[in-house]
């Protein structure tokens, strides 16, 4: 998990359309939701999922707009129109905001590290083997919120650190970030 920089102000299409067109629920945005979500990944978030920093594209069957503090089951419906409240996840069903989205309760928010609000490198550190490690007990809970060391997710990571440790003598840091294009946390911690 990463920081993730929302800009400021928010999108005008975002406070465009809101304004305009005064959406009820979130399925009223219907006709926005690819575009705010192209411009998310491409603007704060580097094309990566704001939980797992797996590499994602804007197309309907690989990512979505997570409401971080989720809207459904009335929950917190005053954040639906929010924008800081807006993140792109992947949309794998085991981790990240599906994952979240079928296990929280209101008060576990209080205990997550929000990657908007929060320096999630001040909570977490990472393994040469894949593993996302917690500094706190922040940092356990979101883990395990978002099963961000789901078996899968470790693998890649582990993979990527084989991988990127015969870089170092010819490529500086950010160089093999926008190459590899995912797990940038990750990357950095090991480098």
């Amino acid at each position: 998990m990463k920081k993730i920089n929302k800009t400021k102000p928010p999108p005008i299409l975002f406070t465009n359309f809101t304004k305009k067109h005064k959406p009820k629920n979130w399925g009223d945005c219907i006709e926005i939701t690819a575009e705010l979500r192209n411009l998310m990944l491409n603007e704060e978030q580097n094309c990566q999922c704001a939980y797992c920093e797996s590499a994602i594209t804007s197309d309907d069957s690989k990512s979505h707009i997570d409401h971080y503090k989720r809207k459904a089951g009335h929950l917190f419906p005053e954040l639906e129109f929010k924008y800081n409240n807006l993140l792109v996840s992947c949309n794998n069903r085991y981790r990240c905001a599906k994952h979240k989205d079928d296990n929280i309760k209101k008060g576990d928010y209080d205990n997550l590290i929000n990657p908007v609000t929060d320096n999630p490198d001040k909570h977490f550190d990472y393994s040469i083997t894949g593993d996302i490690l917690a500094k706190d007990k922040k940092a356990e809970k979101t883990i395990s919120m978002f099963n961000l060391n789901y078996e899968s997710l470790i693998n890649r990571r582990k993979t990527l650190a084989f991988n990127i440790h015969g870089y170092r003598d010819q490529f500086e840091m950010e160089e093999v970030i926008m190459v590899f294009g995912e797990y940038e946390s990750f990357i950095r911690s090991i480098w």
